[in-house]
Order: structure tokens, then C-alpha cells, then sequence
């Protein structure tokens, strides 16, 4: 079986997979197939754990974290396929959130919460702190409800907990911005949390963090449970999920965690570059490995995406290539605003329909944000152009246009 699942792998995929004896980053190119590898390497290691001598790895033994429901069903998925559903099954795969809210769940009375513990929604958190500035009798223009909402956010994801906070920089520069009392309203949040037995959704991360830190039995209880930890998307892991991987793992090193510096995107949300750019000096002898073939595209986008992506000034060097078509050249159409933008796009719909005979539904047009849908939206019905909105990975029923937001950025944007 062992030989069966290398096979289907390239020389780059397959020495990624086969190294299990220490950390591992697997820096990936963008359609370089490293969900095949991460599939693969779950595979390896139960098939690895089968064998005389070695160390006996179970499914529960492997703690698989993804970004999405929908990335971890489908890892499951394709990982039953090759060892069968039954062992698939017991894998512990789940996003951050999902796995460490079964952790609390367990585990909460050790933290002060009891197991039901409600979780609270973006809505629910903003909801309360907006209750507590009207309570405070502060000017909810200064003090604007989701504005610190976000603050109070971004503050867990660097695990800064009220007490600290109030004695932080962040604190400092609230009174720099006059608002001197989002502290207040910090430690009033977590407290009311506290008394309605809730946690937010970034309490699952800090919560599970405090818990590791001041049980250290229950940390290591854990870390026995997991021997082997599996990150997905490891560019958009924050402060506080990189910290909570490493309570894992830092005895054990089992760790293999994959992503691509050039694909970080989400630092307005709090993801830290930094977590893939230093894993190697976090790990004792971590391994590097690439995959730099790229599967998807032709190789004019691929270079084009590698001339942007060299100008970064702190990266991990890599020369992504392909070997499919040469394809059709890229055109670059520069817009002054988000009205011209879908004007153009519009207008080019409407040319290359007649031009070359298109049916509405030969053309997508892809973008990072809900947000941005608007102006194309307005723009098409303007211009009489059928059109239909689809969430990813559905499909538009024609004849239309299909608008669609984007998960991952594009390395690059055709024309066509």
C-alpha cells in the first residue's frame, strides 16, 4: 500500500510526504497540489504506523487543522478514498475553531466554564459590546460599537487578555486616539462573557491557549493524545493559533504544516507572516521542502505571477514553473475607480460575445470581496447583461454571467 500511494506523487510530493521523523514546512506554490500532499501524508503515516518496529500511529492519533469545513470534509474524503472510510472516520480534522470548542467543551470546568457554554456569533459579540458603552455612557461616535468589537478581536488574537492589555502599547494608543476607555470595555466584555457562561469565537482560540498554559497535565495530556499535527494554510495562521500549535508540538516535533508565504493575505485579520517565515527557527532541524510545479495554469500567468512575487522583500525564495501550454498573453487594463472597472469588464464581455460567438454563460468574473460585487452588478443591469451571483464552489444555472467571490487570490487575471 505504501508504494501504491508514493507512486501516485511527484519527486517534490513524495519526499514531503515520506518525511515524518521531525517538523516540516512544505512551502507550496499556488496549484502545486499540496492538498495532495497533506491527503497523502495522512495516508502515509497510518499505513506507516501499520509496520513492524514503528511507532503506532491511529487515526485519533492525527490532528489534521484546516481553515474551512468544507477543506477539512473534503481531506476526509479523499483520505478514505485511499485507507478506507472506517479509519477516514476517526481522524481528529476539523477547522481551529471546531477542534478547540470540542477541547473546551471537555475541558472547561478547569477554565471556569461550565461544558454548554454558548458561543457567540460576530453579531452576538458587537451586540454586547454596544450594550456596555451605553451602559459606560460613552459616545458611540467615539466609541464605535464594531470598530471595538474589532479591537477587542484583534487584541485575542495576539493573546493579550484584559489585564494585559490595560498595560499594553494598545492601551497607549487607544488614549492617543481618544478613546482611553476601550480597556474598560475590554474587561467588562470578558467578565460579562464570563457570567453568561460564553465564549466568542476567538475565545476558542484563547481559551484553549489558557487552558494548555495553566494546566499543564491537561497540555500534556494532549500532546500524548496527538502525535502527529497537520496545518493547512499555514500563511493565515494568527499569533494565537501558532501558539497553540506549538503547545503541541514543541516536545514532539511531529508537526507538518503547509502554505505559502506569497499567498498571505489576510494580515487585516490578524495572520501573522512572520509564523511561516521563522517556523524554521522555531523547530529544532525543521525540514524545508517546495512544490513548485504547478498544475493549474499556463506558464505565461505563472511567470508573470513570479516577476510580482520576487519584489517581495522577506519571502521564501522559490521559482514556481509550469510545464502546460504557453498560453495566451495577459493584458493588464488599468481602472481609476471601481465604476470603470466594471465598465471595462462589461465592455469586453460584450466584445468578445459577438467577436467570437459566446453564449452569457462563457464568462465568470471572479473577485476577493462580497463588496466588490456591487458596481458589476449595477454596471450589467445597465448594460442588459444576464447575470447571476454564486457562492464558491456552486454552480450558475444558465444562460449568465456567473459573478463569483474568490477564496484564494488569483496569481493573475487573464482577459478572458
Amino acid at each position: 500500500m505504501n508504494n501504491e500511494i508514493l507512486s501516485q506523487l511527484n519527486e517534490s510530493q513524495r519526499v514531503a510526504v515520506e518525511y515524518c521523523d521531525g517538523a516540516s514546512l512544505v512551502i507550496a506554490g499556488a496549484g502545486s497540489g499540496k492538498t495532495r500532499v497533506l491527503t497523502y501524508k495522512i495516508a502515509w503515516l497510518l499505513e506507516k504506523g501499520k509496520e513492524p518496529g514503528s511507532e503506532p500511529i491511529r487515526p485519533w492519533n492525527i490532528l489534521a487543522l484546516t481553515f474551512t469545513n468544507k477543506a477539512a470534509r473534503e481531506m476526509k474524503e479523499r483520505i478514505g478514498r485511499l485507507v478506507g472510510e472506517e479509519e477516514a472516520r476517526y481522524l481528529q480534522m476539523g477547522t481551529f475553531h471546531s477542534v478547540f470548542a470540542r477541547i473546551l467543551r471537555a475541558e472547561a470546568e478547569h477554565i471556569g466554564f461550565n461544558s454548554n457554554f454558548t458561543i457567540y456569533d460576530q453579531s452576538d459579540a458587537r451586540s454586547l459590546v454596544k450594550t456596555i458603552i451605553k451602559e459606560m455612557g460613552l459616545d458611540d461616535k467615539v466609541y464605535k460599537p464594531a470598530s471595538v468589537a474589532d479591537r477587542i478581536s484583534m487584541a485575542k488574537n495576539h493573546l493579550l487578555l484584559p489585564q494585559a492589555y490595560a498595560q499594553s502599547s494598545w492601551a497607549r494608543d487607544d488614549a492617543t486616539q481618544k478613546r482611553p476607555q476601550v480597556s474598560y470595555i475590554y474587561n467588562r466584555y470578558a467578565e460579562r462573557c464570563r457570567q453568561a457562561n460564553a465564549m466568542d469565537f476567538d475565545d476558542l482560540l484563547v481559551q484553549t491557549w489558557v487552558l494548555f498554559q495553566s494546566h499543564e497535565d491537561i497540555r500534556r495530556k494532549f500532546v500524548e493524545k496527538f502525535h502527529f499535527v497537520l496545518v493547512d494554510e499555514y500563511q493565515d495562521t494568527n499569533y494565537a493559533q501558532q501558539a497553540i500549535v506549538y503547545q503541541l508540538t514543541k516536545e514532539r516535533q511531529k508537526v507538518c504544516v503547509v502554505g505559502d508565504d506569497a499567498q498571505s493575505i489576510y494580515s487585516f485579520r490578524g495572520a501573522n507572516i512572520d509564523n511561516i517565515l521563522n517556523f524554521q527557527s522555531q523547530y529544532t532541524n525543521a525540514r524545508l521542502f517546495k512544490l513548485e510545479q504547478n498544475y493549474r495554469s499556463t506558464q505565461l500567468i505563472v511567470q508573470a505571477a513570479n516577476s510580482l512575487i520576487r519584489r517581495n522583500e522577506r519571502q521564501i525564495p522559490k521559482n514556481v514553473f509550469s510545464k502546460n501550454e504557453h498560453g495566451e498573453r495577459l493584458q493588464l487594463k488599468p481602472a481609476y475607480s471601481d465604476k470603470e472597472e466594471a465598465m471595462i469588464v462589461c465592455q469586453d464581455i460584450k466584445r468578445l460575445r459577438k467577436q467570437d460567438h459566446c453564449n452569457w454563460n462563457d464568462f465568470a468574473i471572479l473577485y476577493r470581496t462580497n463588496s466588490q460585487s456591487r458596481s458589476f452588478e449595477e454596471q450589467m443591469r445597465k448594460d442588459n447583461i444576464p447575470y447571476r451571483t454564486i457562492p464558491r464552489g456552486a454552480s450558475a444555472t444558465p444562460p449568465s454571467v456567473r459573478l463569483s467571490r474568490r477564496h484564494r487570490p488569483m496569481a493573475s487575471v487573464s482577459g478572458r
